[in-house]
């Protein structure tokens, strides 16, 4: 009777356990005063608007709609700001877009003990590597700044808290976009945008730059683009508030960085979730070599991006 009693015992101690503080398809428990939190991103999947492509593939309103490259989380001591766990780092192309494993890309199951915790979840593209120095300072290896989601909580953890959060991401660049008409000269081999507005580094807390330190960025053009006509150039950045203006030179470099040709642009509107873009003869001189972007502005809505600014 006494084995009877304290194998009884014994199970009532373990179904305890397992209820206090479950999360997950598997019903596995944490140590006692801890919990596996899962966050899921819903919003994983965007337009993908590549830093080179064909007009054909990235018109907003044809664009493709993919899973983002990488999608990171990071957990921070609410009152100290301390890191409590190194960054975890999701990568589309680690998962099998055909398989069950890519329904677990966007999700992150952490384990930790009860307290106050800021949660930072970075989703973008590009295959450069970001570091989190704080939440108050976000940058990417030479000072790329690739489409960038982000969302940022602070919130409490103990035996009454939901332990699935579904995790939202907003967007936070401005895109500026160079489409050339023309066709691309066959001794090109790089496009340069130099801005006045903007910059290269993301405060978590704010989803602003600290600052506006302008940026300039580069992109390769493959030896395969000389002659095609139509091609999208688009960079990013990060603005100091919601909406700024800034001046841009995007230049046409060749062999040793040699300006082939360059073209100024003056007082472009840039905002958060806006894609403001020029169309024209990118590659062709002019007079004075300022194109007038004030003519023609219109705004459209857009479901992928939240406007369309155009230039022409």
């Amino acid at each position: 009777m006494k084995r009877l009693q304290f194998q009884l015992a014994s199970l009532c101690l373990m179904l305890a356990a397992l209820m206090s503080c479950q999360s997950g398809p598997d019903e596995t428990s944490a140590p006692e005063g801890q919990c596996t939190v899962t966050f899921s991103v819903s919003n994983y999947r965007q337009v993908s608007f590549d830093d080179l492509s064909s007009s054909a593939t990235s018109r907003a309103d044809d664009a493709i709609v993919m899973s983002l490259a990488n999608l990171s989380l990071t957990v921070f001591n609410a009152e100290t700001g301390e890191r409590v766990m190194p960054t975890i780092l999701h990568k589309s192309s680690d998962y099998d877009s055909d398989a069950e494993t890519a329904m677990t890309f966007p999700q992150f199951a952490v384990n930790l003990p009860y307290g106050r915790y800021r949660i930072l979840v970075l989703g973008y593209n590009g295959s450069r590597e970001c570091t989190v120095a704080s939440l108050n300072h976000i940058s990417w290896a030479d000072d790329y700044v690739p489409n960038t989601f982000l969302y940022q909580e602070e919130f409490s953890l103990n035996e009454e808290s939901s332990l699935n959060k579904e995790i939202t991401l907003k967007h936070v660049v401005a895109a500026f976009r160079v489409t050339a008409e023309d066709a691309i000269p066959a001794a090109m081999q790089k496009m340069r945008f130099i801005s006045t507005a903007g910059g290269t580094v993301l405060d978590a807390t704010t989803g602003f730059a600290p600052q506006s330190t302008g940026r300039t960025s580069e992109i390769v053009v493959p030896a395969n683009y000389a002659g095609k006509a139509g091609v999208d150039f688009t960079v990013y950045l990060f603005l100091p508030e919601e909406q700024a203006t800034g001046n841009y030179t995007v230049q046409a470099l060749g062999s040793g960085n040699a300006v082939l040709c360059e073209k100024h642009f003056y007082d472009v509107p840039l905002r958060i979730n806006f894609l403001t873009e020029w169309k024209g003869k990118a590659f062709e001189a002019s007079d004075d070599n300022v194109p007038s972007v004030q003519s023609g502005l219109n705004v459209k809505w857009n479901m992928e991006w939240a406007d369309t600014i155009r230039l022409y």
